[in-house]
């Protein structure tokens, strides 16, 4: 081999080719495995390689498949249509109501009925499912196949096709399919063909006197600079989005003519639902709807006079025993009404308008509609002459201004206002959400709080929601993110970029 014919390479891109040639083709994270660096590390050499047309690199798309939790259930307990079908067979015909009972859900049920139906295998008149034996192989057999599926999946596999077979378990949502972006690396026939070419050598990327005082610069490499490329841009710092919308909400309803008030998060019963009219016996109050933090406060002489004329309110009006005590024990406050019907005690009578954005706390499950923490716009109107068209004009002014576009109103039920209404916009892709409750706050509500003769209109958005319709959110949780990577790529909603709130 010729000096001549030396094609020098840096010494690490030299150990990233020969494993490359070694294996052919192998995984990013493979390679890097085995020259003992991160992935991130030998990114750049891969690229740099490619370029010399040395490797080529290309994504590849595989597919997870493993067990949804309701397909784990269905393995060991067995299928619902098994199991109707398991009672079936002991007593031809049972009434509808008795397989009710058998441990299934009210949805499982149902798709039992409907699987069993389809395959002809049950006959329901007067409210009794009569079993046809006729058809029962046909039925045991879906079931059998159903069943074989979920077994080639009690552990993740990882495949390159989504086999045709697993429509039906996936369609009845009893496996769940994600995808596996790899990128994989290729030797090229240049690689193969000039390897006994390639020699590593120390990449120089700064000229020094000592450097040039070496003399032997076959043995390295001065790293060439490209002053066509631009430089990294650095993204401007930037609030969350989130933040983002809460800012213009809180200036929208500013422009509207309200003034913002707050109030504490940890509230006494008292503020949070014995003010509102709502009895101590509502299921709202359970432990399992609110966090109840096992203390109590002492009573403040200050609304002495408040708590007897609460008491006695719901004596007369809700007719059971109401308990002092209850009413002053601590929790998270559920909403922040508790803020608005401290501002009617604090200022009384009047004409004025007040809102508050802040966080309310509620026990639940997350999902892509409901969190255990999160935002709530309470507000009301106060006036003498204060009418529930002034509400219904509020909603729309409100979403006017954030663009909402088309609001649908229907009545409702609160423990404390009536009338009520519930106001629906429309989300992209889960369609008519209910953002705007509110209603006329009950005299019981604002007579022991010393507003007898005055109107009060009063609503409590969940603003969360709202957010999620303008920036076309789907999951609830994605307005929390914490990952700057996601801060820095979620648009902030038009109407806000037109306001002059992006900053």
């Amino acid at each position: 081999m010729s000096e001549q014919r030396k094609i020098k390479l840096p010494a690490r891109q030299y150990s990233i080719a020969k494993v490359v040639l070694e294996l052919k083709t192998a995984n990013v994270s493979e390679v890097a495995r085995l020259v003992g660096r991160r992935e991130q590390d030998i990114m750049r050499d891969l690229a740099e390689l490619e370029k010399r047309g040395l490797i080529r690199l290309f994504k590849k798309v595989l597919y997870r498949i493993e067990l949804s939790e309701l397909g784990r259930k269905y393995l060991v307990s067995g299928l619902p249509e098994e199991i109707v079908l398991r009672e079936l067979i002991k007593d031809v015909r049972v009434p509808v109501a008795t397989l009710r009972n058998i441990g299934l859900s009210d949805d499982e049920f149902e798709a039992a009925l409907g699987i069993l139906r389809r395959f002809g295998v049950i006959r329901i008149q007067g409210g009794f499912a009569e079993l046809v034996s006729s058809n029962i192989s046909r039925i045991l057999e879906y079931v059998q196949e159903i069943k074989k599926e979920l077994e080639k999946y009690s552990s993740p596999t990882v495949v390159s096709e989504v086999p045709d077979n697993l429509k039906e378990v996936r369609r009845r949502g009893l496996v769940e399919v994600g995808e596996i972006k790899e990128l994989v690396v290729e030797a090229t026939d240049s690689l193969v063909r000039d390897f006994n070419m390639l020699t590593p050598v120390d990449v120089v990327t700064v000229v020094t006197p000592e450097v040039i005082s070496l003399g032997n610069w076959d043995s390295i490499e001065f790293k060439p600079f490209d002053l066509s490329i631009e430089p990294p841009k650095l993204p401007v710092a930037r609030k969350h989005f989130f933040t983002e919308v809460i800012n213009y909400m809180r200036e929208l309803m500013i422009s509207l003519g309200f003034e913002e008030v707050k109030g504490p998060h940890v509230e006494l019963e008292l503020w949070n639902f014995d003010v509102l009219f709502v009895p101590q016996y509502h299921p709202s109050r359970r432990p399992s709807d609110v966090y109840i933090l096992g203390s109590t406060a002492s009573p403040d002489p200050r609304i002495a006079d408040l708590l007897n004329s609460v008491g006695r309110y719901h004596e007369e009006f809700r007719r059971y025993r109401w308990d002092q005590s209850r009413a002053l024990r601590l929790v998270l406050r559920t909403h922040c009404t508790a803020v608005s019907v401290r501002t009617l005690w604090e200022r009384g009578p009047g004409e004025y308008r007040v809102f508050t954005i802040d966080r309310v706390f509620r026990p639940d499950t997350p999902d892509p509609t409901h969190l255990m923490e999160f935002h709530q716009l309470d507000g009301i109107i106060v006036g003498s002459r204060v009418s529930f068209k002034d509400l219904l004009e509020f909603f729309r002014e409100f979403s006017r201004g954030l663009g909402l576009g088309e609001v649908r109103f229907k009545p409702a039920y609160f423990p404390f206002t009536e009338p009520s209404v519930e106001g629906y916009v429309k989300h992209p892709k889960l369609g008519w959400i209910e953002v705007l409750p509110g209603g006329m706050f009950r005299k019981q509500v604002l007579e022991p709080l010393g507003l007898k003769g005055y109107n009060v209109a009063a609503w409590g958005i969940g603003i969360d929601r709202v957010a999620m319709i303008l920036m076309e959110i789907n999951d609830i949780r994605d307005l929390y993110t914490d990952d700057v990577r996601e801060i820095e790529r979620t648009p902030v909603p038009k109407v806000v970029l037109s306001a002059g709130r992006h900053s």
